[in-house]
């Protein structure tokens, strides 16, 4: 599935430890570790079907379900493909493409332009690729398997192909988050609404609906035929709308936190500013008044050569003898980005993408400083919520 991109609400998690197998589009194919648990679930659930089909293989049966494994996340990984690929000509650039235990998710890097009505069908398209692919896949085998033998080692891994790629195809587009169809029904509410962020509340919502589904057809289904519940049927249900469940109460947390990001006040962290040259007098710097606030403002203290050194460290310089220059009462500044004074929290925030290690940003109004940005305040600022 496609993890969802800037203008999905969400950002995109980081792929998690395992094999690189190798680069698609530029970006990383990932083998996480937990795919060899899933692997090792499949082989065993798939041999003990081999073998009543074919009893004479013996052991062997156990070697073809890890084979039909390998094959079957082959699938997982032409899925992820077609989701890299959409996405690529819509413009995004792929981060990184997983497989692990639930299959794998493609993963975006953010775009700093702004969303659109057009985005939303964009997000439409890249979500529903994926299955499309897998209900290909698995109709163009289930027309093979007509000429091969019956029963033959072929015959058995392309029947597992066929049907593992349909049911991953119809699963995978049920309207509900994490799903793809999911995704694809955010990208539908979203063009309605008019909002990225109702649209994944209410994807996420449908996603809860179907992950009470499973474990109510799971649960009900014998009963109403007069048998009882199979008790791994049962399970194997619920670890599924367990993970469902999860992940869709996630990406509806995700989509708030994106929203308090996008109509979040900087004038909340910006604190007035001045820059002061490097010999400048410290009576002068200490006696400034904004005017606007009536407060006395930071001030920056600009090296020889006009770049940002440090802060004036107004403690230390209530001590200093008249006559005193700035330089001899600063602290360190650290690493630091500019920005202009319209600066909103996303651009922010995609601006230390850049430059990850930044402890203040510097507003500028032109090329007059304005104020400062305290980074780790304003991440305290953003996430107090």
């Amino acid at each position: 599935m496609p993890e969802p991109t800037a203008s999905a609400d969400a950002p995109a998690p980081a792929a998690s430890g395992g094999l690189r197998l190798g680069t698609v589009l530029g970006a990383p194919v990932l083998l996480a570790w937990s795919w060899f648990i899933a692997a090792g679930v499949i082989t065993l659930l798939f041999a003990p079907w081999i073998s009543r089909v074919r009893p004479d293989l013996g052991p062997a049966g156990y070697v073809i379900g890890f084979i039909f494994a390998v094959v079957l996340f082959g699938s997982v990984f032409l899925h992820e493909l077609a989701h890299a690929v959409a996405g690529r000509l819509a413009g995004y650039r792929v981060a990184a493409v997983e497989l692990n235990i639930w299959g794998g998710f493609t993963r975006f890097e953010p775009r700093e332009q702004a969303d659109s009505p057009r985005s939303a069908w964009t997000s439409f398209t890249i979500s529903v690729v994926g299955p499309v692919v897998n209900l290909v896949l698995g109709g163009a085998g289930w027309l093979v398997l007509d000429g091969l033998e019956r029963g033959s080692v072929a015959w058995l891994l392309l029947f597992g192909f066929s049907l593992a790629n349909l049911a991953l195809g119809a699963i995978n587009l049920l309207p509900g988050i994490p799903l793809d169809g999911g995704w694809a029904l955010q990208a539908i509410f979203w063009r309605i609404t008019g909002s990225p962020f109702m649209g994944t509340i209410l994807a996420a919502w449908a996603g809860r609906l179907i992950a009470l589904g499973f474990v109510a057809w799971a649960v009900l289904q014998p009963l109403l035929t007069g048998g009882t519940p199979d008790l791994v049927t049962v399970m194997w249900t619920t670890a599924i709308a367990v993970m469902i469940w999860v992940s869709a109460a996630d990406a509806a947390k995700n989509a708030r936190r994106a929203r308090r990001v996008e109509t979040y006040d900087m004038r909340r962290v910006i604190q007035p500013a001045i820059a002061a040259s490097w010999r400048s007098p410290l009576d002068d710097a200490l006696t400034y008044v904004d005017p606007q606030t009536g407060r006395s403002p930071l001030v920056v203290v600009l090296d020889d050569s006009g770049l940002p050194h440090g802060l004036l460290d107004r403690r230390s310089a209530q001590r200093a003898a008249p006559g005193t220059e700035v330089n001899e009462h600063i602290r360190p500044l650290g690493p630091w980005i500019g920005a202009p004074a319209d600066i909103t929290a996303p651009h922010l925030l995609e601006s230390l993408t850049h430059r990850p290690r930044a402890t203040h940003c510097l507003v500028l109004d032109g090329e007059t400083l304005v104020g400062l940005i305290d980074l780790p305040e304003f991440f305290d600022e953003l996430l107090a919520h």
